[in-house]
């Protein structure tokens, strides 16, 4: 075990003999082998593709454990196995996207003879992303499959809720009452458990019109204390969802554009682009999040994660990578914070037509 600070921790050996000595993280992203598809040792290892499943399955299981139940999962996966790769991790996992990145930069691709070819060239990779099957409802601190944002939001903003709807039963006001008095029908956005919206000002005034008509002191909490409450409980019911966001600025399809990174010098033959990986954390974690990555190769998630301000565990089994990723995650930290809204810059202002070299 490297201990490069606080944040960052690296291991070299076997990810299956660490993983079990580590606590929760908020996300896994990792490039397992692809099998068979390069010539180094470490992607041909099995025999078969279903020895090669087997041990992926082994994996899965442990990231089942690991990944916090409102956390990430992104796995990547070479085209001609990403089918066998997702429903594997789809035993354990709800897959949200089969990500396709676009990786066409010209190359050795345009160089082969078309017509002697048997079926067209992969100038593609795979990322599978998933999360925890009823991740919301293990939020509530319950068990089982089905989920809804619904049912989360009644549990979160409950006090609410029950203030509007206690006062409006004590003043003995109806909810056809409510929808005719406001003019619309929201009675049952703000008494019910279903999909529970605050009130605006304008129709907190006017129930406090109608509860109190027959004379009484309803409704007496004002309206910018209610807000402020809301504000604080929106806050907890996004802290207990899986974090995800992206904007118009950023590829928010399933189909991503991003060149190789030939030119990022690791010389290891699978590296995914910086750009790409700090697109990966930026979506779905949040600065000071815990990343776990168990096959680091080169390092690339790590450098990622540390250049946006998260903390990262890394595990590498080959100790020629394992050095390359240190002294690439080290050079990361001395870099100002500043470089993280840089990094962000980068990401949003990447259009899919600049991400492809003719």
């Amino acid at each position: 075990m490297l201990r490069l600070n606080d944040d960052v921790t690296l291991y070299l050996g076997d990810c299956l003999e660490i993983m079990p000595t580590l606590n929760e993280v908020n996300a896994i992203i990792t490039d397992p082998p692809y099998l068979r598809v390069l010539d180094d040792e470490w992607d041909n290892a099995w025999s078969s593709q279903r020895d090669f499943l087997e041990w992926l399955r082994q994996h899965v299981e442990v990231w089942h454990k690991l990944l916090r139940f409102n956390g990430s999962l992104w796995c990547f996966a070479y085209p001609r196995m990403a089918a066998f790769v997702e429903v594997e991790i789809a035993k354990r996992f709800n897959v949200l996207n089969h990500i396709v990145w676009n990786k066409r930069n010209g190359g050795a691709a345009s160089r082969n003879n078309k017509e002697a070819l048997r079926a067209f060239i992969p100038l593609s990779e795979r990322i599978i992303f998933a999360e925890h099957y009823g991740a919301d409802n293990s939020a509530k601190g319950e068990s089982g499959w089905g989920t809804a944002c619904d049912d989360l939001r009644g549990f979160v903003f409950e006090p609410l809720r029950a203030y509007l709807d206690n006062e409006k039963k004590r003043a003995g006001i109806t909810s056809k009452e409510v929808d005719e008095h406001l003019g619309n029908f929201m009675s049952g956005h703000y008494f019910g458990q279903s999909q529970w919206a605050l009130p605006t000002a304008e129709n907190y005034e006017q129930l406090r019109a109608l509860f109190n008509r027959n004379g009484g002191e309803y409704l007496r909490r004002e309206y910018e204390y209610l807000r402020r409450e809301y504000e604080d409980l929106r806050r907890e019911y996004e802290d207990l969802r899986r974090s995800f966001s992206v904007t118009n600025n950023v590829q928010y399809s399933d189909v991503w554009h991003f060149n190789t990174s030939c030119q990022e010098g690791t010389h290891h033959p699978a590296q995914k682009p910086e750009k790409l990986m700090a697109h990966i954390v930026n979506s779905s974690t949040r600065p000071g999040d815990l990343i776990l990555d168990p096959f680091m190769g080169s390092g690339t998630t790590g450098v990622a994660a540390v250049k946006l301000g998260r903390k990262f565990i890394g595990i590498e089994i080959s100790e020629d990578y394992f050095k390359i990723a240190e002294k690439r995650i080290r050079e990361a930290m001395m870099q100002p914070r500043l470089f993280v809204e840089d990094i962000r810059n980068q990401v949003a202002s990447q259009s899919s037509l600049e991400l492809i070299t003719p």
